[in-house]
C-alpha cells in the first residue's frame, strides 16, 4: 500500500495511535508469534458435503448430454428406434460411475479401473439386450462369437453409415455406434464430474462425441437445430450446477432459469444460420463405398420381347392415381458396351428414402400409390417416375441407386409383396426445355467406337450418318430429340414378334433392313443415335399404366411392358421421349390423330398406348417445335444466381453474438458481487479475514472512499468510523488490528476471528445499502468495478 505521513500502509499501526478498546476479536496467544508457517488448509466437512452435492447434481445434465450424443443419430435411425438404446446407454454408465466413484470417502474416490471394468461388462450386456437381442442368449447375454461381431460392427459402423442412403434400414446393426457413443460420453462425463471440480470439464465428452453423428449424417433428411438448442441448454444447466459457492445446485438452477431460457432462445434463433448446423460438411465423397448390392436377375430390357409374346400374365397391381401420360418405371440402363445396355449397378442399402435428384426444377405433383406384386419376378420394384420414399415390409431389403432413383431388393421378388411408394412427378414444359442446353457428361454420350482388334466399328459411323439425316435442320438439342423420335416412328414399325436384341448388329439390321421391332429396339436406337449427336441419353424399362379394375386399382400385365429413352437437360434433368409407334400421343404427335404415324404408314401391331393427353399438352407443343424450320430466338439458359430459396440472414449471427455478449456481461456484472463474496468467504481463517477486509473496502469505496492501495488499514477504519453509523463504524478498529497483526506481524488467525470479521462485513454492507450515498444501479455495471470484483488477488 502507499505511504501516508509517518505511517506506512504495509506496517503495523504507530505507537500511541488512538483506537477504541472493544474486545470483539480474540487476540492470538504468544505461540502465534513463533513465525512458523501455518498448516495447509483442509476443506471443512460442510464444504466437502456441498462439493459432493454439486458433483452428484451435475450427473443429471451429464446424462442429458450423453443422450443428446445418441439422439443426434435421429437422421440415421429415427427417434423411435433410438429411444430404448439411448436411454439405457445414457443412464446406466452414470449410475455405475456414481456407485463406483461417487460413494467413497470425501476426496478419496474408488479406483478408476474398477469403474471402467464394470462399465465395459455392463455395456456388453446392454448393447446385446437392446441392439442384438435376436442373436443373444436368453435375449441379453452375448456369446463369444457375438462379441466378435459387435467389435467388428463398431469399427465398420462409421463407414457403413456414410455409404448407406439414410435413414438406415430398420433393425440395422449400425445402431451399435450410437450405443457405444452414448455409453462412452456418459461414463467419461460422469467420472469427470465426480472426480474434478472444473465446471465445464464433464461437458467435453458429450460435446466431442456429438460431432460424430453430425458429420456422419450430412445429407440425410432432417436438421440439427433443436439438437443445438437443447445442447446449449444442457451445458448451461451443467455449469450452473457446478458453480462454486455455498448455494445448493437447486437454488442456483432456480436463479439461473431466466438466463438458461434466454440462451436457449438465442441458440434456437442462431442455430439455423450457423455454418455446419443445417448442412454440415459432407465427407461421403471421401469414403470408398462397399461393393454394390449384387443383382442376380435377368436384364429387364432382354425380357421385353418375352413379355410381349405372353401379354396376359398379371405382374402387379397399383392402387392410387395413375396419369395417362405416365409409365411405371422399373429400372434404368445407362451403360452400353456395343452388345447390350446394362442396368444401373451402384445400389446402396436404404431404409426407404430415395435421395432427391441433383437436377430438376419446376412444378411437380406428389403421388402416393400402393403396389402389390403378383407375377413380377427379378429384383426391380416398379414405381411412378422417380420415387422419394418407399415403405416396405421389414423382410424386404431395399436398395436404391442414388443417381437414378431405381429401386431393387437384395433377393428375388415374392408374390404378394406389398409396399407403398411416394413419387414426385415432374411437369415438363416444352416452351422452357427447348431453350435449354444438355448436360455435358461423357458417361452418357460415349459409345464404343473400336472393336477388340482396335479397329474402328463401322456401325458407329453409319449411326452418326443416320442421326444427322434424321435431325437435319434442327437448331437446338430439344428439337434434335423430337425429330429423331419422329423419324423412328415414321420410318419403322412396331412388331411384338420382331427379332429381339439391341447390339450394334441388331440395331443396324433394325434401322436399315427389317425396320420392325419392339420398344426394345426403338428406345435403344434412339439412345445410340442420340449419343452420336452429343445428346446424353439412357434407356428406361417399365410398364404402361395398365387396365383399371372395378375396385379402382390398376392391373399391369406383361403386355404393358415398354422401354423408352431419356435425354438429360440442364436445370431440368432427364426428360422422356417416346419413339415407339403407338406412343406418339406422348411426344411429337400430329395434332388431329395422336396415334397415327407420320407419313401415312401404320404399324403392323400397335403397342399398348396410354389415353391421349388433353389439348395443348406437351405432345401438341412438341409437334409445333419439331416442325419449325427455324426456332424462335433463344439464348442459353442462364446459370442460377444462387439467390433462390430461403434467404440467409447473414446479419443474424453477429447480431445474436452481440446480444449474447451483452446478456452475458450483464449476468456477470449482476453475479460478480456474490461470486467475489463467496470466494472471499472460503478457505483458511487468515484468507477469510483478508477476504472480509477486502469486501469491506469495496463497499466503502462505493460511498466515496479513495480506491484500494491509497489508504492504510487504519485509515480505512477511520473512514468507515466517520461515514457509517457509530455501532457499525466502531467495529472496524478491532478488525483493522487483526488484519495488521496477521498480515505484517506473522500471527495466525483462527476460525473465531474469521467469523467475527464476516459479521462485521455484513454490518458494513447493510449500512452501505441504507446510506444515501449508495451506488446507483448503473454504476454496478461499470467494467472497472466488475473486473475488480472478479480479480483473485485479495492479499494485502
Amino acid at each position: 500500500m502507499a505511504q501516508r505521513g509517518d505511517e506506512v500502509s504495509t506496517a503495523t499501526p504507530p505507537t500511541g495511535a488512538p483506537r477504541p478498546t472493544r474486545a470483539r476479536f480474540r487476540r492470538p496467544g504468544p505461540s502465534g508469534s513463533t513465525g512458523r508457517k501455518p498448516a495447509p488448509p483442509t476443506r471443512s466437512g460442510s464444504a466437502a458435503r456441498e462439493a459432493r452435492v454439486r458433483r452428484q447434481a451435475s450427473l443429471v445434465p451429464v446424462a442429458g448430454l450423453a443422450a443428446l450424443a445418441g439422439f443426434a443419430y435421429h437422421r440415421v435411425f429415427g427417434m423411435g428406434e433410438l429411444a430404448v438404446p439411448v436411454a439405457v446407454s445414457a443412464t446406466a454408465p452414470v449410475l455405475l460411475a456414481l456407485l463406483c466413484s461417487g460413494t467413497g470417502p470425501p476426496g478419496k474416490p474408488r479406483p478408476l479401473a474398477v469403474s471402467l471394468l464394470l462399465s465395459g461388462l455392463a455395456w456388453c450386456v446392454a448393447v446385446t439386450a437392446t441392439v442384438y437381442r435376436d442373436d443373444a442368449t436368453a435375449g441379453f447375454l452375448p456369446s463369444v462369437g457375438l462379441m466378435r461381431s459387435i467389435g467388428s460392427d463398431v469399427l465398420d459402423a462409421p463407414r457403413g453409415i456414410l455409404t448407406t442412403v439414410l435413414p438406415a434400414p430398420s433393425g440395422s446393426h449400425l445402431m451399435v455406434l450410437a450405443s457405444a457413443s452414448v455409453w462412452l460420453a456418459g461414463l467419461a462425463g460422469a467420472e469427470l464430474a465426480l472426480r474434478t471440480d472444473v465446471p465445464v470439464l464433464p461437458a467435453l465428452p458429450g460435446l466431442l462425441l456429438l460431432t460424430v453423428p453430425v458429420v456422419l449424417t450430412a445429407g440425410a433428411p432432417g436438421g440439427n437445430v433443436i439438437l443445438v438448442t437443447v445442447t446449449v441448454t444442457a451445458v448451461t444447466v451443467l455449469l450452473v450446477c457446478r458453480a462454486p459457492g455455498r448455494r445448493s445446485p437447486w437454488h442456483l438452477l432456480l436463479l439461473g432459469a431466466p438466463w438458461i431460457a434466454v440462451l436457449a432462445v438465442i441458440a434456437g434463433f442462431a442455430a439455423p444460420r450457423m455454418p455446419g448446423v443445417g448442412t454440415p460438411p459432407d465427407v461421403r465423397a471421401h469414403v470408398t463405398p462397399p461393393p454394390p448390392v449384387p443383382l442376380n436377375a435377368v436384364n429387364p430390357l432382354d425380357r421385353v420381347s418375352e413379355w410381349l409374346l405372353a401379354p396376359d400374365q398379371p405382374l402387379f397391381s397399383v392402387r392410387g392415381p395413375a396419369s395417362p401420360d405416365r409409365y411405371w418405371r422399373l429400372t434404368v440402363l445407362d451403360t452400353f458396351d456395343g452388345t447390350t445396355w446394362y442396368p444401373v449397378d451402384q445400389l446402396r442399402p436404404t431404409g426407404g428414402r430415395v435421395p432427391e435428384a441433383d437436377l430438376r426444377t419446376g412444378a411437380t405433383t406428389r403421388a402416393v400409390q400402393e403396389v402389390t406384386l403378383s407375377g413380377l419376378d427379378g429384383v426391380w420394384l416398379p414405381a411412378a417416375d422417380r420415387p422419394t420414399r418407399v415403405n416396405a415390409p421389414d423382410d424386404v431389403a431395399l436398395a436404391v441407386d442414388p443417381d437414378t432413383g431405381a429401386l431393387a431388393t437384395g433377393s428375388l421378388l415374392q408374390p404378394g409383396t406389398h409396399y407403398e411408394v411416394v413419387s414426385s412427378l415432374p411437369h415438363y414444359d416444352p416452351d422452357r426445355i427447348q431453350r435449354l442446353p444438355t448436360v455435358a457428361d461423357p458417361a452418357y454420350t460415349s459409345l464404343p467406337e473400336r472393336d477388340a482388334a482396335n479397329e474402328p466399328i463401322e456401325a458407329v459411323e453409319e449411326f452418326r450418318r443416320i442421326a444427322n439425316e434424321a435431325t437435319a435442320g434442327s437448331q437446338f438439342p430439344y428439337q434434335q430429340a423430337l425429330r429423331l423420335a419422329d423419324w423412328l416412328r415414321s420410318k419403322h414399325h412396331f412388331d411384338r414378334a420382331a427379332v429381339p436384341g439391341h447390339s450394334y448388329f441388331n440395331l443396324r439390321f433394325f434401322l436399315e433392313k427389317s425396320k420392325e421391332g419392339t420398344s426394345e429396339q426403338f428406345a435403344s436406337a434412339f439412345a445410340i443415335l442420340g449419343r452420336t449427336l452429343g445428346l446424353p441419353t439412357r434407356v428406361v424399362v417399365g410398364f404402361s399404366r395398365g387396365s383399371q379394375q372395378p375396385d379402382g386399382s390398376w392391373r399391369v400385365d406383361s403386355g404393358n411392358v415398354v422401354a423408352w429413352p431419356e435425354v438429360r437437360f440442364a436445370e431440368v434433368g432427364w426428360v422422356p421421349f417416346y419413339p415407339t409407334p403407338g406412343e406418339a400421343g406422348l411426344s411429337g404427335a400430329p395434332k388431329n390423330n395422336p396415334d397415327a404415324v407420320p407419313g401415312g404408314q401404320q404399324p403392323k401391331q400397335v403397342a399398348p398406348a396410354p389415353v391421349p393427353p388433353a389439348a395443348e399438352s406437351r405432345a401438341e407443343k412438341d409437334a409445333q417445335i419439331a416442325d419449325a424450320d427455324r426456332p424462335t430466338t433463344y439464348a442459353v439458359f442462364p446459370e442460377p444466381d444462387g439467390d433462390s430459396g430461403t434467404p440467409v440472414w447473414w446479419w443474424a449471427v453477429p447480431a445474436a453474438a452481440l446480444l449474447a455478449l451483452m446478456l452475458t456481461y450483464g449476468g456477470v456484472a449482476v453475479a460478480a458481487p456474490g461470486v467475489a463474496r463467496r470466494r472471499r468467504a472460503q478457505g483458511p481463517p487468515a484468507g477469510r479475514v483478508f477476504g472480509a477486509w477486502h469486501q469491506i473496502t469495496d463497499r466503502l469505496t462505493e460511498i466515496g472512499m479513495p480506491g484500494k492501495g491509497v489508504l492504510t488499514v487504519r485509515e480505512v477504519a477511520a473512514f468507515g468510523d466517520e461515514n457509517l453509523p457509530d455501532e457499525v463504524g466502531g467495529q472496524l478498529w478491532d478488525l483493522a488490528d487483526v488484519v495488521n497483526d496477521v498480515a505484517y506481524g506473522g500471527r495466525p488467525a483462527d476460525t473465531l476471528q474469521a467469523d467475527a470479521a464476516w459479521r462485521t462485513c455484513a454490518s458494513v454492507e447493510a449500512a452501505v445499502r441504507a446510506s444515501d450515498r449508495a451506488p446507483s444501479r448503473r454504476a454496478r455495471f461499470a467494467p472497472r468495478r466488475v473486473v475488480g470484483q472478479l480479480r483473485r488477488k485479495d492479499r494485502l
